[in-house]
């Protein structure tokens, strides 16, 4: 047992990894522009990326009910995360312009139900592993020590951007799939089984089952939730917007970026926990202040400079961490039981579909308008703000 918490571990950091060294906030945008992909398709990035890993839950859950081996699935959703990336890694070699975006974008899509459905079954895995009370340490750990990995990636890259030039971005993707690869490897040996539901129900059961799946009885807090969260997506779908409003080159903000989005993870989890557990509400509030004036900055300012674009990028990434402190919390405080599992299944899939609509209007208005969308987004983000005071108290 203790062999598979080291695996555990190990897993956990290299697939945090793999996800930050292939972001869709930052990695992925300066290798579309390298290419020369038009501006529209990087608009889609983050919501691609985002509701990919949200809409298929519910689904896949559905499949679970069934089948007892989540090692399987788990390996599944690997794979074609590792075929995903890898495939990104060939069209960023050998293609560019729309058709190498078109390429990503579709990989993207592979890349995001493959991580639904380890993000559903790691959590099996994981309290198969490790007992009550120490699965929150051993996350933690996993997560100080990807955010550190990273670090030691994006320093040396601010340090030789120079001669690295695009080869930075061809690295960071082939360094996400081989992080992929050992996450794999890692936990291949771990078999994970949990009770399946009766397979030798009648039809009329399943005629029941099937009607309660799709029935929804929620009260005013849970669609109030949604709506506040569906605003606050704003603080993750800006993020492109930093690297396309600056003057700097994509791939010489790409390692200062992905340097203050490790840093801004490692330095801010954990006094946000801190300030969630008193009120996630404020926790909320907080942070979408922290990401408007970060906005309000880029816009006012127009920062040419590398390290100053970097810093309100840093401050933009720790009110996203603060957004998703803030929001996980909050569900978990507000509801208890099966409230709250439905709670959090029925808000993912919402939120899948409003990232969805929402990308699909600002990859519009990006083509079509004079002035920067980042003024919509962040006037978006004060009405999130505002919207929290609707919000019930959760504790």
């Amino acid at each position: 047992m203790a062999n598979n918490k080291r695996r555990l571990i190990l897993a956990l950091a290299f697939n945090k990894l793999a996800d930050l060294l292939a972001s869709a906030k930052t990695t992925l945008p300066a290798l579309l522009l390298s290419l020369s992909a038009p501006v529209w398709m990087v608009a889609w990035l983050v919501p691609i990326r985002e509701s990919g890993a949200l809409l298929p839950q519910a689904f896949i859950g559905v499949y679970l009910r069934k089948h007892e081996a989540r090692h399987h699935v788990w390996r599944l959703g690997m794979a074609l995360q590792i075929c995903a990336i890898t495939t990104t890694l060939l069209a960023a070699l050998v293609l560019s312009g729309v058709a190498a975006g078109a390429v990503v974008l579709t990989a993207l899509v592979a890349l995001s139900i493959g991580r639904s459905a380890c993000s559903l079954t790691i959590k099996d895995m994981e309290a198969d592993v490790a007992e009550k009370g120490e699965r929150g340490r051993l996350v933690g750990i996993a997560s100080t020590a990807s955010g550190l990995m990273t670090l030691c990636v994006a320093v040396p890259l601010v340090y030789y951007q120079q001669a690295l030039q695009n080869y930075a971005v061809i690295g960071l993707v082939a360094g996400s799939s081989v992080s992929f690869i050992i996450t794999l490897l890692c936990l291949l040996p771990v078999k994970t089984y949990v009770k399946a539901e009766d397979n030798n129900k009648g039809q009329g059961g399943s005629d029941d089952e099937n009607r309660r799946l799709l029935s929804v009885n929620f009260d005013r807090t849970v669609y109030t939730f949604i709506a506040v969260r569906g605003l606050f997506v704003h603080s993750a779908l800006v993020a492109p917007y930093f690297m396309l409003e600056s003057d700097q080159k994509a791939t010489s903000l790409l390692p200062v970026y992905l340097a203050a989005q490790a840093l801004a993870a490692l330095l801010s989890s954990f006094l946000w926990g801190k300030v969630a557990d008193k009120s996630a509400r404020s926790t909320l509030q907080i942070a979408g202040i922290l990401a408007l004036s970060a906005c309000v900055a880029l816009l006012v300012f127009n920062p040419n400079g590398l390290w100053f674009s970097a810093l309100l990028f840093f401050v933009l990434s720790v009110a996203h961490a603060g957004v998703r402190t803030g929001r996980k919390t909050y569900s978990l405080d507000v509801k208890e039981g099966q409230g709250r599992t439905e709670l959090v299944g029925f808000s993912n899939t919402a939120i899948g579909l409003i990232l969805l609509a929402f990308g699909g209007l600002y990859a519009f208005l990006s083509s079509v308008l004079t002035f920067s969308v980042v003024y919509i987004m962040a006037a978006m983000l004060v009405v999130a703000i505002i919207s929290t005071i609707f919000l019930p108290k959760e504790k």
